[in-house]
């Protein structure tokens, strides 16, 4: 008979790597670039207000996961301390914003394979890896695992190469290049050219780039000790941040004046190429692809648990909350093949204007989750704070200050949306789109049967 419950396969070398790797994609190896060449070498300044503020966050979400780790994540959690509208709303809010990220990586991954391959469609393309990868979830927990830990590793061996290049080219190693020394710092205009208003603008691009820190906390409820995993895995938010965000930016401002646009269209590509690796747009390209396909495979997991979760807490039809033999959500997984293919029909078919348009707003979805995992977490403070803590517990740090800055930095950053008119649709559809998830729960309510649908799956 099967029990509809997931199985708890993954290994610890998994959910670590998983937290490694991420995060690591286009955000990084390309949109890096982009924030330099606006803000100047005060970008180190947009990953730095950034990572303190995804570290900050995913701590909370890590003391929370510690105390019950769950498939449902930040969305069981919304349920416990705000009541179940919230857990309702974030959590479909996530999986609408996780089906965008899917479809998107997959025409992404299609458009490499034509580079390559220029007699296979990019529709083509994406439709194959779409399919390829979640048979590859479909298969087992564990499939998912080997495949994200060997993805997360080549991105991960990539930043380490590209660092001890960079490092040897500051310390004068590299012949082709002189020792630039701290001139791109103070040189071009000084270290804030543009002003303050890039900066902040740099800090929203960086929080879209982190979104997917999350998905650590959804996976370590699968592994094989959950509770001590989630920890290691939040905790490693610090260094993926400051060591592969901070560490390379600073590498990339330090090697090459921020004034030099052609370079920073892809900067690491120029980085190899400078120091004499003639393959390195193509080298590049294989990484890109690999980092298309490990951000995909992350959130056609995290998508698929989501719904589970959903389900199983009576807000999704009790269908999605069903597993196979192995322990995975099939019906969750057929149901995002389903939607994401229709997209990618629309898509190509239309032009993909709108879709791309839509797209983009991810960034946002992004973080109202994570505004709802830090009001969670202060709620959660102040409904346990007489309870008897094990003093060796993980505990959020700063609290609550750390909140407040959180708090105030993400609401800041989503309402300036509004003001700028490149990002203003975004807004206004985020705003509107969560509006409408709370009001369909609301309206669900009314229903005779909600009640006792709900009731039935928290039993």
């Amino acid at each position: 008979m099967q029990d509809n419950t997931l199985r708890q396969s993954l290994k610890q070398r998994h959910i670590t790597m998983i937290a490694l790797g991420g995060v690591i994609g286009a955000g990084l190896f390309v949109g890096s670039g982009a924030i330099i060449a606006t803000a100047g070498p005060a970008a180190i300044l947009s990953y730095l207000i950034g990572g303190v503020i995804v570290t900050l966050v995913m701590f909370m979400l890590g003391e929370m996961a510690s105390r019950n780790p769950d498939s449902g994540s930040f969305s069981t959690y919304a349920s416990s301390y705000l009541g179940e509208w919230a857990g309702f709303a974030v959590g479909w809010l996530y999986w609408f914003k996780s089906m965008m990220t899917i479809t998107v990586e997959a025409i992404l991954l299609g458009a490499i394979l034509h580079d390559f391959l220029p007699w296979l469609p990019v529709w083509g393309g994406a439709l194959f890896m779409l399919v390829t990868l979640i048979a590859s979830n479909a298969y087992s927990v564990r499939s998912f695992g080997e495949a994200e830990y060997w993805l997360s590793f080549a991105k991960v061996a990539t930043i380490i190469v590209f660092m001890a290049l960079g490092a040897s080219i500051l310390l004068g190693f590299q012949p082709r290049i002189p020792a630039p020394g701290l001139v791109n710092l103070t040189d071009h205009g000084g270290f804030m050219p543009n002003g303050v208003s890039p900066v902040l603008a740099g800090v929203m691009v960086v929080i879209f780039s982190l979104g997917g820190s999350e998905i650590a906390a959804v996976a370590a409820g699968e592994s094989e000790n959950p509770s001590r995993n989630v920890i290691r895995a939040i905790k490693s938010v610090i260094v993926r941040v400051m060591v592969f965000y901070v560490g390379s930016v600073s590498i990339l401002i330090l090697c090459m004046p921020w004034t030099d646009k052609v370079n920073l269209k892809s900067p690491y590509v120029s980085l190899f190429g400078m120091a004499g690796f003639t393959g390195a747009a193509v080298a590049m390209k294989i990484v890109l692809f690999v980092s298309f396909m490990s951000v995909m495979n992350s959130f056609l997991f995290s998508n698929s648990r989501m719904l589970f979760s959903l389900s199983q807490r009576g807000h999704a039809p009790a269908m999605f909350g069903r597993t196979n033999a192995k322990g995975v959500p099939m019906n969750a997984l057929v149901l995002c093949l389903a939607i994401c293919v229709s997209i990618l029909g629309i898509h190509f078919v239309s032009g993909g204007d709108l879709f791309l348009m839509l797209a983009k707003s991810s960034g946002a979805f992004v973080m109202i989750v994570w505004i709802f995992i830090i009001v969670a977490h202060f709620a959660m403070r102040r409904q346990t704070k007489h309870e008897q803590r094990d003093p060796t517990a993980f505990r959020a740090w700063f609290y609550p200050v750390s909140n407040w800055v959180a708090l105030l930095a993400l609401v800041a950053v989503l309402g300036s949306q509004a003001f700028n008119p490149d990002s203003r649709f975004q807004f206004w559809f985020t705003v509107l789109t969560a509006l409408a998830i709370v009001a369909a729960y609301f309206l669900r309510r009314r229903q005779p049967s909600f009640g006792q649908a709900a009731g039935a799956k928290g039993r």
